[in-house]
């Protein structure tokens, strides 16, 4: 259209009589569908012949959808059809402009043009909001800041930030970090209400931990992992683990079972801890920056290396004690000790006994045996466990052996104690049998008498048998 047509069409719009003609303004995030009004609310059109959506660019007027007397409808060739005014609308009096996918670049004055017995005029101002970021993406520790854009501007306008939904006024951020990551909105309040234009900001580095406040909790005997996950960006084979101490900072060795993963994923594994592996430990690796640039990030972290002791008598029949001890408690606001039984197919019941970080048992006994864990609290909730078995098979087996043993020693007095009897009783009867001798010397003769005379009489008796076997001939009576 020429400059003609338009100084027409605004003349029209401001001084032609019979028309109607309105001027108003729609705010739109980027990205979103833009919807002009042009409703006839008086029905005045019942029936039009020709709607016209224009765009004033500067001086001219640009077609943006036309639909003529004889039903044809015309759009832009260059341009992709995002915009369009449904027919099927028209007749509810409605020839609103929908524009999809808007762009910074939509945002201006439209006009609207309804021809039927009488003519209407319309004027959309169209104000696009987006929401980003210079530069949007950025390596932790840079600088970026936060934008707001209104195209076309203005100043009736109140501008506010949220950060994941929460209202922010921070806009230029100096040293970004995880935490700065997420879903920016930029919040813009006018005279005919709000619209909220979003945009994301990716932070790259260490995604996990997103901080240097990480502490890990781990058992003695147990396995652990250290996470550190980086984001994309990772120069390869620049990843290092370190280990210092929590309060001196000094460098101590590594555990004898850590080893740390390569690639993005570098986290390290402790295959056992080991009561000493406690400390602050460090995940650094170098990042790409802007213009090819290298930039190094790290993380920290503690391990907090927990056990349970046990104290008992020197005897070993008195109470036992068992406390729940921590590398670092600074964190631990409570301790509770859990009782663990198993049931049958497994079942696991878990009964609260005790809210302290010490537990006393008077006895142990057998119903005691079994799995006991402290579980301790800090201010964000549990924060871990530690597991202690009580074994108490051993006494047991120590008293039925302690009993048998008992036993054993009581039968084998009494056996030794019945052999004594038997030798001092048949000692006695000897010492009895010489008695009576003594006192009566004629029957020792008479008895030492038949014993020589039977001792005689064995010998002869078996040299009458040698002599009958050599000579069988004579005849022996």
């Amino acid at each position: 259209m020429n400059k003609t047509h338009f100084l027409m069409v605004l003349g029209l719009a401001l001084v032609f009589e019979g028309s109607q003609c309105q001027e108003r303004e729609v705010f739109v995030a980027q990205g979103s569908v833009a919807v002009l009004p042009c409703v006839d609310e008086t029905s005045a059109i019942s029936h039009p012949t020709a709607v016209y959506w224009s765009r004033i660019v500067g001086n001219v007027l640009k077609t943006v959808w036309r639909r003529d007397k004889n039903g044809l409808e015309f759009r832009p060739v260059r341009d992709s059809p995002r915009a369009s005014c449904p027919v099927s609308n028209f007749g509810k009096s409605d020839y609103s402009l929908h524009i999809t996918e808007t762009t910074i670049e939509d945002g201006g004055k439209y006009v609207c043009e309804v021809e039927g017995k009488t003519q209407m005029v319309k004027v959309i101002n169209l104000r696009v909001v987006r929401a980003s970021f210079s530069p949007a993406i950025v390596v932790e520790g840079l600088i970026t800041e936060a934008k707001c854009d209104i195209s076309p501007g203005t100043q009736f306008v109140s501008i506010n930030w949220k950060q994941n939904g929460i209202f922010t006024s921070r806009t230029s951020l100096s040293d970004v970090s995880q935490r700065d990551a997420g879903h920016w909105t930029c919040r813009v309040a006018y005279n005919g209400g709000v619209v909220e234009a979003t945009t994301s900001l990716q932070v790259k580095g260490i995604v996990t931990p997103q901080n240097d406040s990480s502490v890990v909790y781990a058992a003695v005997g147990s396995s652990v992992s250290l996470p550190c996950v980086f984001t994309e960006g990772l120069i390869p084979y620049t990843v290092m683990w370190r280990r210092t101490s929590a309060t001196s900072y000094s460098s101590l060795p590594l555990p004898a079972s850590f080893s740390a993963s390569a690639g993005p994923s570098a986290s390290a594994t402790i295959q056992r801890v080991e009561d000493g592996d406690e400390g602050m430990y460090t995940c650094s690796g170098m990042m790409k920056g802007l213009n090819r640039g290298r930039i190094k990030v790290q993380r920290r972290m503690e391990l907090v290396v927990t056990r349970v002791s046990r104290s008992s008598s020197s005897s070993g029949n008195g109470p036992v004690t068992l406390t729940c001890h921590l590398s670092n408690s600074s964190q631990i606001t409570s301790y509770e000790w859990l009782r663990v039984t198993y049931g049958p197919n497994d079942t696991q019941t878990v009964t609260s006994v005790q809210k302290t970080k010490s537990y006393r048992i008077q006895e142990v006994t057998e119903k005691d045996a079994g799995e006991w864990v402290c579980r301790f609290y800090g201010k964000q909730g549990v924060l871990g466990n530690v597991t202690y078995q009580i074994h108490v098979m051993g006494a047991v087996k120590s008293g039925n052996s302690s009993s048998g043993n008992k036993t054993a020693m009581v039968m084998g007095l009494g056996f030794l104690f019945l052999v004594i009897f038997l030798i001092l009783f048949q000692m006695y009867r000897n010492y009895r049998r010489k008695k009576m001798i003594l006192l009566y010397p004629a029957m020792e003769t008479i008895v030492h008498q038949a014993a020589t005379e039977r001792e005689q009489r064995g010998r002869s008796g078996a040299k009458m048998a040698e002599a009958c076997v050599g000579d069988p001939k004579p005849v022996c009576v």
